[in-house]
């Protein structure tokens, strides 16, 4: 039992009054174990030759049977080829009926055997893989032979699908500025920061917009939707206010003024779509 005495560690957080032995009991004695060489004997033994005869050592080997000659061949009892093997059985047909007289008129057919070939559209061999298909003739990889040399066919252009399409050109952002025009960016940026004139600002950049050359269509739908939206959140604010214009005003104002704000977003997506495939511009009305 550790003590004060074995370190700081073992010392009482609170200070006895007085120190004192445990009063524990003494532990046992272990029981004494004997050596395992106590009775062995002291003096080295000796140890004698023995007084009959001993026979030859070499009269002790068992007797074997001949050895094979390496040199030797292996004698085969039977082939991979004739014994009954799995491969054997697959590809052989099964016992065939008692081979009955071919009619009159008519020669006899010989069987097929394993060690005959399959050939190009014969039957398939009972219990076996099936025969291989025919083959087709292999098609020409160049069927379009070029025009003489000298002939007015060989100094021709080639057609529109042969000749060399340039890539699209990079579309750059001040090219979709440009496509899109500054006035109607203009109108709609004013729309975005004025709360007062959105509706107004909306309408006359869609006026605007028929400057726009790419995707006129497109272009057409997205004030569409927009002037759709404008109505939808004014006519919700009438029907939610007792029909009180100015309460509905407000409200379409507010909708017209965050499309003013992602209106040149969606315009400059679908310009930069069409000049990055490289469309032509749309024919005027």
């Amino acid at each position: 039992m550790a003590t004060w005495r074995d370190g700081p560690e073992y010392a009482p957080t609170v200070r006895p009054a007085a120190f004192v032995e445990p009063p524990a009991a003494p532990l046992e004695a272990p029981a004494r174990q004997v050596h395992a060489g106590a009775e062995a004997p002291s003096g080295q033994p000796v140890f004698s030759p023995p007084e009959q005869d001993t026979p030859d050592l070499a009269s002790l080997i068992p007797s074997t049977v001949p050895g094979r000659d390496p040199q030797l061949a292996f004698e085969v009892v039977t082939s991979a080829v004739t014994s009954p093997t799995a491969w054997g059985a697959a590809h052989t047909a099964p016992p065939a009926p008692p081979a009955q007289p071919p009619p009159p008129g008519l020669a006899a057919v010989p069987a097929w055997s394993p060690q005959q070939p399959l050939t190009p559209g014969s039957a398939p061999v009972t219990g076996s893989i099936p025969a291989p298909p025919a083959m087709q003739p292999r098609p020409e990889l160049n069927p379009q032979q070029f025009p003489a040399p000298g002939t007015p066919q060989w100094f021709a252009p080639p057609d529109a699908g042969q000749r060399y399409q340039p890539p699209p050109p990079s579309v750059s952002l001040g090219q979709v500025v440009r496509t899109v025009t500054p006035a109607v960016l203009i109108t709609l940026a004013i729309g975005a920061l004025v709360n007062a004139l959105a509706i107004v600002m909306l309408a006359l950049s869609f006026g605007l917009s028929t400057r726009i050359v790419y995707r006129t269509a497109h272009v057409r739908r997205l004030y569409l939707v927009a002037f759709g939206l404008t109505g939808l959140v004014a006519g919700m604010s009438l029907l939610a206010d007792d029909f009180y214009l100015a309460s509905a005003l407000n409200a379409a104002s507010a909708a017209a003024q965050a499309l003013c704000w992602l209106m040149p977003f969606a315009l400059g997506l679908v310009v930069a779509l069409a000049l990055g495939k490289g469309e032509r511009p749309d024919p005027r009305p």
